[in-house]
C-alpha cells in the first residue's frame, strides 16, 4: 500500500513538473525582443503583412513582428546556417536561403519553418518568388535553382560560367540576376535559361530591386545601375557616394539604398540619381545589408536592417530609431 502511495506521489510530482515545465517552454516561446536586444548580424528582412515583418541572419536567427517591428519573436529555424535572403509572395508563403544549399519554408506567415530540397550543395545568397509558385535562388559558384511548384521540387540550372551570384529578381516577363564582376544575366522563361546582358557596372553587384519593369543594382564603391526596360538595357547612375551598397528596394519612383557606414541615399527618379541622407553618428558606425520599403504606406517609408541587429525605419528623409 505505501509503495503504491508512494508511486502515485512520484506520479502527482511528475505531472505537476511537466504542467511547470510546460509553462515554462510556453513563456519561453511567447517571449518578445525589443529591437535593441538583438544582436545577430541581420542579413534581410521582408513584409509579411500589415504590421508584420521578418527579419533573417547569423546563426540561423529569424525574428517575427506582428506589431510593426515594436516587439520580436525569435523563431525556431532548424538549422545553425547563416540565413542571407527571404522572400514572401503572400502573408502566409515564405522562402528562405541560407549556406549548403539550404531552403527553408513557411505556410503560416514565418511561424513555423521546414526545410526544402534545393538539389545543390552550394551556398544561396539570393531567394526570390514571383508568386507562391514560382521561385529562383542564386548563389555561389553560378549556382541557380528553379521551381515552378512552390518548392517541392527544385531544378538545377547552373551557370558554366564560374561566378558569384548575388541577387535575383522574378517577374511574370522576366528575370534578372546580378553578381561578380558586375555581371547581370536574364530569363524569359520562367528561369530556365539565362543570357548575360551587356553590362555598364565595373565591379559587383550586390543587391536588385524592381518595381513595374524598372530594376536598380547597387554594388561596391557605391555603384549603381538601373534599367527601365525590364533588364535588357543598363544606365549608370549619378551616385554621390563611394560607400559600397548592399541593400537596395524601390516602389514606383521612389527608393533608398544602403551600405557601409552606415550610408542611406534616397531616389525619387527610379534611380537615375540619389541624395546622400544624413544619418546619426551611432549609425555611421555599422554596415547597412537591407532595406525594404512598406507596401501598405501612401508615402515612402522603410525599414533598414544590418550589422548586430542594428534596425531603424525611414519615413521620406528622416530617419527614426
Amino acid at each position: 500500500m505505501r509503495k503504491i502511495r508512494f508511486i502515485e506521489k512520484l506520479s502527482l510530482i511528475s505531472i505537476f513538473m511537466i504542467l511547470i515545465c510546460g509553462q515554462i517552454h510556453a513563456g519561453e516561446k511567447q517571449k518578445y525582443l525589443e529591437s535593441k536586444e538583438i544582436r545577430d548580424n541581420i542579413f534581410d528582412s521582408a513584409f509579411i503583412a500589415e504590421k508584420q515583418n521578418i527579419l533573417v541572419g547569423d546563426r540561423g536567427q529569424i525574428f517575427l513582428s506582428k506589431d510593426d517591428s515594436q516587439t520580436w519573436m525569435k523563431i525556431p529555424s532548424g538549422t545553425s546556417e547563416r540565413l542571407f535572403s527571404v522572400s514572401f509572395p503572400d502573408s502566409k508563403n515564405g522562402w528562405i536561403s541560407s549556406r549548403s544549399g539550404i531552403i527553408l519554408h513557411t505556410k503560416d506567415g514565418g511561424n513555423t519553418w521546414v526545410k526544402q530540397k534545393s538539389g545543390t550543395d552550394k551556398d544561396l545568397f539570393s531567394i526570390y518568388f514571383s508568386d507562391p509558385i514560382h521561385g529562383c535562388a542564386v548563389g555561389d559558384w553560378g549556382a541557380i535553382v528553379v521551381t515552378d511548384d512552390g518548392g517541392q521540387n527544385w531544378k538545377d540550372v547552373h551557370l558554366s560560367e564560374d561566378v558569384v551570384l548575388y541577387s535575383v529578381r522574378m517577374t511574370k516577363t522576366c528575370g534578372v540576376i546580378v553578381g561578380e564582376y558586375g555581371r547581370i544575366f536574364r530569363s524569359t522563361d520562367q528561369g530556365q535559361t539565362w543570357i548575360k546582358v551587356p553590362s555598364i557596372a565595373e565591379q559587383s553587384l550586390f543587391c536588385l530591386s524592381e518595381h513595374d519593369g524598372k530594376f536598380i543594382a547597387g554594388g561596391l564603391e557605391g555603384g549603381i545601375v538601373y534599367s527601365r526596360d525590364d533588364g535588357k538595357t543598363w544606365t549608370r547612375s549619378d551616385s554621390p557616394s563611394k560607400q559600397s551598397i548592399y541593400g537596395i528596394d524601390l516602389q514606383g519612383d521612389r527608393g533608398y539604398a544602403v551600405g557601409d557606414r552606415g550610408t542611406v541615399l534616397m531616389t525619387s527618379d527610379a534611380g537615375k540619381t540619389w541624395k546622400v541622407l544624413n544619418v546619426p553618428l551611432q549609425i555611421q558606425l555599422f554596415w547597412l545589408c537591407n532595406v525594404k520599403i512598406s507596401p501598405t504606406t501612401g508615402s515612402t517609408s522603410g525599414f533598414v536592417s544590418g550589422a548586430h541587429g542594428l534596425t531603424f525605419k525611414l519615413k521620406g528623409q528622416e530617419i527614426s530609431w
